[in-house]
């Protein structure tokens, strides 16, 4: 790639040594403009030799000469391109983010050139300016947003959603994916939809929000605005749109409709296990798994489904959770640590472990528990809390009262990792007071609203481990606790939904 652009560089460069369309340069300058060409010259030569470094250096020689700006456009865009694609092949992802941005803001920019910045921005956790590039693309090459990740658009609206300085360009990122109809690779987009109504309705703008709303499909998403009063004004008067078995049903239905028409793509049939288990059909999702198992077990997983790899760890993890919804504990066991020797993404099956650990923390089984995660390298900040979670509820059942402190410390210093795990710490350690003041707390923040309203739904029954049970019970209590009734009824309310829990 930096040869191509090198040789591309060296042909407009050859082009134009005598045409510009810069301003000229006074004759004191022509030293200058001089200077800046034997420095490019000198760039392109290292490049043929495969001299990177040496190119760099170069190429910052003319970048940040005197004479850069008297030279044609193209050139200072070719040079610019090229200085990128050196620094990313050195390694240096900070100065080629740098260097996309300025050629990014030339005439001669182009579609790739704002991806590149993209995949700059984002591999330098550059989260507003990668919202900058998704609403730019979106804006003006809709077309080619299918070749950005969803988890990456999905990352960046989450960080942004975080930082309230952003909550302009998080509403400019929102409204872009939306004029542009983009959907994930399951074809929605449920949550970005409800954020931007919510968005919308705090401004008063009914008109555009009901739209915008009514393009959610999903009935985990129509929950959270039912029981959700910021809501109310576009929810309450259309109850048929936010029926939740239907939308249920019809979520399942269009499941099923997919898998059958695209029976190679394994993504779909995790999607189709999860609706199943959410309504309560987990013999259907165990046979699932079951079948797709029968069919791969002699390694042909890779030439019957084209995403086996990314996505056959998701079957045995659906497997394994239909499982549980039947009560069958100790074959939930034994098929997590099965899944657990499979990789993900390529290195250790984190998720996998971590769900194995938990299991056996909600089995009693501390010692158990500890010695699967034992061996755990780095992961996500949610990831950690989910581990210390594990190690938190196998402290409990030891009754090690020093690392239950370490752990409680732990998860109160990093809780904005993980809320909802935090307050299920304080559940699990039996702080109940502690765990109504954190449940008010969640229900004022317009962050955390939403996920701790939908904790708070009555669901169907499922079967539960007695450790669970005692969660439960104690949740219960909480949600009774005055303060909780009072800050609720300012905000929400409670209904009962015929999915699982």
């Amino acid at each position: 790639m930096v040869l191509a652009i090198a040789a591309l560089l060296i042909a407009t460069f050859s082009t134009q040594a005598s045409v510009t369309t810069s301003p000229t340069p006074a004759s004191s300058s022509t030293e200058q403009v001089d200077f800046t060409r034997k420095a490019i010259r000198r760039a392109y030569d290292h490049v043929q030799g495969n001299n990177i470094p040496d190119a760099i250096v170069a190429l910052n020689d003319a970048i940040q000469s005197d004479g850069f700006e008297y030279l044609p456009g193209d050139t200072r865009y070719a040079v610019l391109v090229l200085a990128a694609q050196a620094n990313t092949e050195n390694g240096d992802h900070t100065a080629a983010h740098a260097l996309w941005v300025r050629a990014s803001e030339l005439a001669q920019a182009n579609r790739n050139t704002w991806h590149s910045r993209l995949a700059a921005a984002f591999r330098n956790r550059d989260y507003p300016d990668s919202a900058h590039c998704v609403t730019t693309i979106a804006r003006r090459w809709p077309k080619t947003l299918n070749k950005i990740r969803d988890q990456a658009i999905y990352r960046i609206e989450t960080e942004l959603g975080k930082d309230a300085t952003q909550a302009d360009a998080r509403q400019a990122l929102l409204e872009s994916l939306f004029n542009a109809n983009w959907t994930d690779i399951d074809g929605v987009a449920n949550r970005f939809w409800r954020d931007l109504a919510q968005i919308l309705l705090a401004k008063d703008d009914v008109q555009q929000a009901d739209p915008v709303a009514a393009r959610i499909r999903s009935a985990r998403i129509a929950i959270t605005m039912r029981i959700d009063k910021s809501f109310d004004r576009i929810t309450q008067g259309n109850p048929d749109r936010y029926d939740i078995n239907r939308l249920a049903a019809d979520e399942l239905a269009a499941a099923r409709v997919a898998v059958e028409s695209t029976p190679g793509q394994l993504r779909l049939w995790v999607r189709l296990q999860q609706l199943l288990l959410d309504t309560l059909q987990h013999d259907q999702a165990l046979a699932i798994a079951d079948d797709i198992i029968a069919k791969t077990k002699d390694g042909d997983g890779k030439s019957i489904y084209e995403d086996f790899d990314d996505y056959y760890i998701w079957v045995l993890n659906q497997r394994a959770e239909a499982l549980a919804r039947l009560g069958r504990w100790d074959e939930v066991v034994e098929q997590l640590s099965r899944a657990t020797r499979r990789p993900e993404n390529g290195g250790m099956n984190v998720s996998q472990i971590l769900n194995l650990g938990w299991y056996y923390a909600f089995l009693e089984q501390p010692a158990k528990a500890l010695d699967t995660v034992s061996e755990l390298g780095e992961m996500s900040p949610y990831g950690r809390m989910q581990l210390e979670m594990v190690r938190l509820m196998a402290a409990l059942q030891q009754k090690d009262e020093a690392a239950v402190a370490t752990h409680l410390t732990y998860m109160r210093e990093h809780r904005a990792d993980a809320i909802n795990t935090w307050q299920n710490a304080l559940l699990f350690s039996g702080d109940l007071d502690a765990a109504g003041d954190l449940l008010v707390e969640r229900l004022i923040s317009e962050q955390w609203r939403g996920d701790a309203l939908a904790s708070m739904q009555g669901y169907a029954d499922v079967p539960r481990t007695p450790m669970e049970a005692v969660r439960l019970q104690r949740w219960r209590e909480v949600l009774a606790q005055p303060k909780v009734i009072q800050a609720l009824s300012e905000v929400g309310r409670i209904e009962n939904f015929d999915l699982a829990g």
